[in-house]
């Protein structure tokens, strides 16, 4: 595939309570396609929910449905656990964003991953944009949205790369620790940009 014929791949990331899911929803809001890794890992998870439970038992599952909650509770603090689940799922989640790359008649594909940079992902890209804020605002969101405590949160926020890393390796770095009009002037001020972002050589996903 020429770079050139396929769409332009806009990278979006951001750490827990940043704000990035909202920015996101704006370019939906202003007619983007948007791919989720969240939302696709989720899917998955459900489908292989024989291999959890081969793995981890039935105390995985609420009747004969899989309880989220009981598996986060097991891979929260053993990171080899969340390595085996992350090697398992990550793979099929890249199969989706690569074919939609090569099926895709969009001008413009938008995809929010959190975990960008730590799974590797920043050559699949031709532009990347980091959504970050303070985290006295990080705080604030996650505990009224999660009902939290600071302690639980900071630990979260302890698990990811800092935004300071991330911030050295993105062409975009997006504060949202304002109002929600300010986040909204810029997914328009992107969106307004992006007609000018030309093509990389980019990596597949599933290379």
């Amino acid at each position: 595939m020429r770079e050139n014929s396929r769409p332009l791949l806009i990278g979006i990331t951001g750490n827990i309570g940043s704000g990035k899911s909202s920015f996101c929803a704006y370019l939906e809001a202003l007619g983007y396609r948007l791919l989720y890794a969240d939302r696709l890992a989720q899917s998955h998870l459900y489908d292989l929910k024989d291999l959890w439970v081969q793995r981890w038992g039935k105390r995985i599952l609420e009747g004969d449905q899989l309880n989220r909650a009981a598996i986060a509770e097991i891979v929260f603090d053993n990171p080899d656990e969340r390595q085996w689940l992350n090697s398992q799922l990550h793979p099929l989640v890249l199969q989706d964003f690569q074919h939609e790359v090569e099926h895709s008649k969009e001008q413009y594909l938008f995809f929010e991953i959190p975990l960008l940079f730590e799974a590797g992902l920043e050559q699949c890209f031709d532009y990347l944009v980091l959504v970050c804020a303070t985290q006295e605002a990080v705080l604030q969101r996650i505990m009224e949205r999660d009902k939290s405590s600071e302690a639980d949160i900071l630990k979260r926020l302890r698990t990811q790369m800092p935004d300071s890393e991330k911030a050295a390796r993105v062409d975009l770095i997006i504060d949202n620790s304002f109002s929600v009009d300010e986040l909204y002037r810029h997914a328009r001020y992107l969106a307004a940009k992006i007609t000018g972002i030309p093509h990389k050589v980019v990596s597949p996903f599933n290379a």
